[in-house]
């Protein structure tokens, strides 16, 4: 089989995967990068914009902006710090738990149909020839936040300011 169609059938996957988990994202309220800026402050209660803005790998700036949405769509609250004015730490709302559960329960469902039909043996044989194609491909040995840096880069020059 040709090179070119298997690498535009492995990116045709990704770009399909991720529409169907955005465009069921949006039915919950969230959009693209905020359900992993939710889970983190989820995983890490009372941190600050700072904390979010080093751990996703993002400008404080698009931290801003993601979570002042996150805030006006009721997912977060912000409780200025006693002891500095200008530092406010993060919390999840009731509502915002209830949106990352069921966002989690739509990735989870978009993962099986995915797989369906798969047998366990074919999912590992599959896992095995994607980690060969990362190993071969990553030369550079990236980092997570390396990658995670570079897909901000590139969606943000696009003028979405919530693709983090």
């Amino acid at each position: 089989m040709e090179l070119r169609k298997l690498v535009c059938e492995l990116i045709s996957i990704s770009v399909i995967h991720r529409y169907r988990i955005s465009k069921s994202a949006s039915r919950v309220g969230l959009y693209f990068g905020q359900p992993r800026i939710l889970e983190f402050v989820t995983e890490n209660d009372a941190c600050t914009q700072k904390d979010v803005a080093n751990a996703m790998n993002i400008t404080p700036a698009s931290a801003a902006v993601t979570l002042k949405r996150l805030e006006k769509a009721g997912f977060i609250t912000r409780k200025i710090d006693t002891s500095d004015s200008r530092k406010n730490h993060l919390s999840v709302t009731e509502k915002g738990a209830e949106a990352l559960k069921e966002f989690r329960q739509i990735c989870d469902a978009t993962d099986e149909d995915m797989f369906k039909g798969f047998s366990d043996e074919e999912r590992e044989t599959l896992h095995n020839l994607l980690t060969r194609l990362h190993k071969n491909l990553d030369s550079e040995n990236l980092t997570k936040e390396e990658i995670s840096g570079f897909l901000t880069e590139t969606t943000t020059q696009k003028g979405s300011d919530a693709d983090v």
